[in-house]
């Protein structure tokens, strides 16, 4: 017969595979999406995957058989993304089709679903939302419920409580949450277990939970951020920042105010090549060297910096887009001479996430979510395919179908410029 001893290791050993198993060999997470959910006894909700490189086979920006179409914030708003899909005669067998991330969630519960199910098993390129995170820490949440002893049963006698509670009135779930955490002592220990400021049975949890495995296991391999070397393009939800707001642009702490050291093994290739690949250094030390850009929160909710340098996700101080313009306006390539010049070539990120700005199209910065989900347009950004063959010479004056009204009125030129020296072309769909 075994000792206590021996049944004891057997039983931890066992727990730390079944650990391994549901949640994968990495250290707890100690900081989840929401500001204020600080814990170290939860497991890693979060699940992140920080950054994806696309070639230029994932991302054919100068083929001119192929497309690259960049979907602003869908929202679960099937029908309008399907039209909008229509109107660019999106091909599947040929075109590239990239979100830019929160494609479920504040829209229709059932159109969240058709969403998810058009890009899971279509595979479709994306980055991260902030909603579509909260989805994945809610049904990972709910996996390691069901994988505890008796979970299973907790959450389905409160998913049916809650339901009684609802018909008899009941609409603030987490009110009725509160009460019992605070009068539930029998199941204390579960309510408890409920990271504080998230939302029981909300539309992120009823996603997480009807969704099927295939479909969670595509929405946790979506990064945080994609990275199109060939392209000097960076793909983000919400944003990233050039350089640490922390300390001047200039300053030798900034990714842009100094050339990268060339590996050794590329000192014999001509000037071309040795600045392509000083151009994906130095970008990849944006993602990596500014410390703003590496806190996933950052990525996932940025809109403004405030006057004491922090992020916020409110539309208050300074736009973070206006800042990034403001950088790769000084790029004047790793020969800059003058003072007010730093040694960098320009990159471009395109993003969503600020539907309160509507379309936000700058030199550098291209902001796509135009609010469908608040009965305004969705937006979508075309490379590729006949483009590839206009330079920025071309005309550039060519209009919407129907005008394209920008948050503040202006009238929005639907082709614009992109990267270096090519060509974008904007479409739309009305959402009302």
């Amino acid at each position: 017969m075994l000792s206590s001893r021996p049944v004891l290791t057997l039983s931890a050993l066992i727990i730390f595979l079944l650990s391994l198993f549901f949640f994968g060999f990495r250290p707890p997470s100690y900081y989840l999406t929401r500001p204020g959910v600080i814990s170290s006894e939860f497991p890693d909700f979060g699940r992140f995957r920080s950054l994806e490189t696309l070639h230029p086979e994932q991302f054919p920006l100068y083929d001119v058989d192929r497309r690259v179409i960049i979907v602003g914030d869908i929202h679960g708003m099937f029908e309008q993304f399907q039209r909008l899909l229509a109107k660019i005669s999106y091909n599947p067998s040929s075109d590239v089709l990239i979100s830019v991330g929160d494609i479920v969630a504040k829209g229709p519960h059932s159109g969240s679903m058709q969403v998810l199910d058009l890009m899971a098993s279509h595979n479709v390129t994306a980055v991260r939302g902030n909603h579509d995170q909260q989805v994945i820490e809610w049904r990972t949440w709910i996996e390691w419920v069901h994988s505890l002893p008796g979970g299973s049963r907790w959450l389905s006698t409160a998913n049916e409580r809650w339901r009684k509670a609802q018909r008899h009135g009941a609409d603030d779930v987490d009110k009725w949450v509160a009460e019992q955490v605070k009068h539930d002592r029998r199941h204390s220990q579960w309510w408890k277990r409920i990271p504080k400021k998230w939302t029981l049975f909300g539309d992120h949890y009823k996603i997480a939970e009807e969704m099927t495995d295939e479909q969670y296991v595509y929405m946790v391999q979506r990064p945080l951020r994609i990275h199109v070397p060939h392209a000097h393009t960076f793909i983000v939800h919400a944003g990233i920042l050039a350089s640490d707001p922390e300390y001047p642009s200039g300053h030798k702490r900034q990714p842009l105010a100094h050339i990268p050291p060339l590996p050794e093994d590329n000192q014999s290739l001509d000037k071309s090549d040795k600045i392509s690949i000083l151009r994906r250094l130095q970008e990849q030390a944006i993602l990596s060297d500014v410390p703003q850009n590496t806190v996933p929160w950052n990525t996932l909710n940025m809109r403004g910096i405030l006057s004491d340098h922090s992020v916020t996700r409110k539309q208050e101080g300074t736009p973070w887009a206006e800042l990034y313009n403001k950088n790769m306006k000084r790029c004047a390539g790793f020969d800059a001479k003058e003072k007010s010049s730093l040694p960098c070539y320009s990159s471009t990120v395109i993003y969503g996430h600020a539907a309160s700005r509507g379309l936000d199209i700058n030199r550098w910065s291209i902001g796509l979510d135009s609010g469908c989900v608040y009965k305004r347009h969705m937006s979508a950004l075309v490379l590729g395919g006949k483009l590839a063959q206009q330079s920025l010479t071309s005309d550039l004056e060519d209009r919407f179908d129907e005008e394209a009204i920008d948050i503040d009125g202006r009238i929005v030129s639907s082709k614009i410029q992109f990267g270096d020296s090519g060509r974008g072309k904007l479409y739309r769909v009305t959402c009302k």
